[in-house]
């Protein structure tokens, strides 16, 4: 008899959690699969119709209210870190108002489904509520700073499926948990890229000033023998200062702004087009939060499938891409340090792009989920 998994997220681009999406299209084959999450309205408004998805929705005012509060008080929080650097403010929209809406929903789910999957400490801790024992899928970390990391009980998380075992010490430090650890790639699948013409640099994923998109944009004003393709839904904000500083780029084409959405296997062939991609983020971001120095961005092993070399931040999140000699990291963005690492790629381009390869087969989705599948679809779980 097939199993029925339930998978919840409190966030609303579930079209770009490919970690989300591939381990439901794993489990579909042999179990019954839904994924609630929330009505797509920031990142972007497109909602994934191929799987059994509910999407669950907000009202117009308190949306409002939430996301202008937590505009104001984000900005005051920050002249409180200069007198308290540990302080961490929890945006009330994602931590307060949209939780009191899965509530609602999961008191109607109980009872349906034999496993349950919960995405993040939020939905960790009301899953548990509603759910009794659940599994803990680890997208963002937090821990200790957040509210609902001291409201969890341990006893009763089945499995963590996380990104790497610093990750995993770091939200339950001196716990010995039953883990997967999944990196967030996707399957890897041999493209011909033998006659491949590439050309040109892409920047792939969100295009967010926190991501240091503004920083890269910078390299391109000052060297124009180059152009730039940014592919991925946008913060409005970073767009309108991009289309004000750098609207000669945009003009000329040197710097175009695709926001077109394809699946993972498209895009994949998509990114193979391109020479370069980049990975960043943002500085003080990185110093501020451990989740963005460990971060397993999904665009990165986009990039190692496509044979795409990148040039990305260096933070122990990525310290694979020098181990594996798929790219260069660097310490700062100034355009001369990223025109010196453009050089050390194109130096030996092949040894790079082949090294991505190796790195996009040993972390292959297929290959590492293939135990917690198993776990999961065990009989007894």
């Amino acid at each position: 008899m097939r199993k029925k998994i339930l998978i919840i997220t409190l966030n609303d681009y579930i079209i770009y959690q490919p970690t989300i999406l591939n381990l439901y299209d794993k489990l579909s084959d042999k179990a019954d699969v839904k994924i609630i999450s929330f009505r797509p309205q920031f990142a972007t408004k497109k909602k994934d119709e191929k799987r059994n998805i509910e999407y669950l929705e907000t009202n117009f005012w308190p949306t409002q209210v939430y996301t202008k509060m937590d505009f104001i008080i984000s900005k005051l929080s920050k002249f409180v870190k200069l007198f308290n650097p540990k302080f961490a403010y929890h945006y009330l929209f994602y931590n307060k108002y949209l939780p009191s809406i899965l509530k609602n929903e999961l008191n109607k789910e109980k009872d349906k489904y034999d496993e349950v999957i919960a995405v993040d400490l939020q939905v960790l801790y009301l899953a548990q509520q509603y759910f009794g024992a659940v599994h803990f899928l680890s997208l963002e970390v937090d821990n200790n700073t957040n509210e609902y990391y001291k409201k969890i009980d341990h006893s009763k998380i089945k499995s963590v499926f996380v990104q790497s075992e610093t990750r995993y010490a770091y939200i339950f430090p001196g716990k010995d948990i039953r883990r997967f650890i999944v990196q967030n790639a996707p399957d890897y699948k041999e493209l011909d890229l033998i006659r491949q013409e590439r050309r040109n640099f892409i920047w792939a994923g969100a295009i967010d000033r926190r991501l240091a998109v503004l920083d890269c944009l910078e390299f391109f004003n000052q060297y124009p023998e180059f152009k730039l393709v940014l592919k991925g839904g946008g913060d409005k904000k970073t767009r309108k200062i991009i289309e004000a500083k750098y609207d000669h780029l945009l003009s000329s084409e040197r710097a175009v702004i695709d926001q077109s959405y394809l699946d993972a296997g498209e895009f994949v062939k998509f990114l193979s087009n391109f020479r370069i991609g980049f990975c960043f983020y943002d500085w003080n971001l990185i110093k501020a939060s451990f989740n963005y120095q460990t971060a397993p961005s999904g665009k990165m092993f986009m990039y190692l499938a496509a044979g795409t070399p990148v040039i990305a931040c260096k933070i122990p999140g990525f310290d694979f891409v020098e181990r594996f000699g798929c790219g260069v990291l660097i310490d700062n963005y100034e355009p001369a340090t990223i025109a010196n690492a453009v050089k050390l790629i194109e130096a030996d381009y092949k040894k790079y792009s082949d090294a991505c390869i190796e790195a996009a087969k040993y972390f292959s989705f297929d290959k590492s989920v293939k135990p917690y599948i198993e776990f999961l679809l065990t009989p007894d779980q």
